[in-house]
């Protein structure tokens, strides 16, 4: 992306940038594209501030870009929420013909973007598709990335990407919540970057993130090949799993549980009367505890 210093601020955690930017967007009435499966916390975050959700379908070339340009033919919301890279939970990446059409559809309506981009450094079988936010998009995109993914989840930094003049009000605004970041732990990770040792701590867990994707996936399909559906992801941390409509989710997370292993009941997400999926990681798994969950996963299915 074309920016400077100006054009980023700095949050504790790509949660908070996402609440700045849709605060400066919404208000009480408006309304928000967002995907039908998506991100839970995002879409709570932007009732929290009185919108509309107006959800569209997902599939497997990612959002469907044909249904924003109808809704904003008909009347243009006020914000698109998009995860075009990984999108959460389903893992899909928006195809580079969507992403080409849903940049036309910016730059027409005039539409307010923000892009969550959470695990872009994470790709494993190809290059990753650019963001919304590095094409010309006539200032429309606000761009949320994240270094919590890079280096652990206990490590809250994020940051939002905008025009100067967006950033200076996102600025005045961060100011009522804090007065200023962790001045002392940015320089730190700052200084990471400057010595090379991120990137090379970026490389390394690409490597080790891929190999844990193939174990787990592998075992996974033969343990659950004949009750669930899924495709191996080509980046990211988890793996999105639709079991058979009647299965019950929420019977094999106990069954789990009594076994010593937490897994997720699928009741976090609000289209699961519709979907029976479940995202589950593999990132923070070493070798041995993959093999552990998914023999266990035979004996309790």
């Amino acid at each position: 992306m074309d920016i400077e210093s100006e054009h980023v601020m700095v949050t504790h955690g790509a949660q908070l940038a996402i609440y700045i930017a849709a605060s400066l967007v919404l208000k009480p009435g408006s309304k928000v594209i967002v995907a039908h499966m998506n991100y839970v916390l995002a879409d709570k975050l932007f009732e929290q501030l009185g919108a509309t959700l107006v959800k569209v379908n997902v599939d497997e070339n990612g959002i469907d870009v044909d249904a924003i340009d109808e809704i904003c033919r008909r009347s243009r919301p006020d914000l698109l929420y998009i995860i075009p890279h990984h999108h959460h939970p389903t893992t899909v990446t928006l195809s580079p013909e969507r992403r080409m059409k849903l940049l036309d559809i910016i730059r027409r309506y005039q539409l307010p973007v923000i892009e969550d981009d959470y695990d872009y450094d994470f790709h494993y079988d190809n290059s990753p598709i650019l963001p919304l936010a590095s094409a010309d998009h006539n200032g429309y995109v606000l761009y949320v990335g994240s270094i919590s993914k890079t280096l652990a989840p206990t490590i809250r930094l994020g940051y939002l990407v905008g025009s100067a003049d967006f950033i200076r009000q996102a600025s005045r605004l961060k100011l009522m919540m804090e007065i200023r970041g962790d001045v002392l732990f940015e320089e730190s990770v700052a200084n990471l970057f400057t010595t090379g040792e991120l990137q090379r701590h970026l490389r390394r867990s690409v490597r080790s993130y891929r190999q844990r994707r193939d174990l787990f996936c592998g075992l996974l399909k033969a343990s659950l090949g004949d009750l669930i559906q899924f495709t191996t992801p080509s980046g990211g941390m988890a793996v999105w799993m639709v079991f058979d409509q009647d299965y019950s989710i929420s019977g094999l997370s106990k069954r789990l549980y009594n076994k010593g292993i937490f897994m997720n009941d699928g009741s976090m997400y609000r289209y699961s009367e519709t979907v029976n999926g479940i995202r589950v990681g593999f990132a923070s798994l070493d070798d041995e505890e993959i093999e552990k969950f998914t023999q266990i996963l035979t004996l309790v299915r």
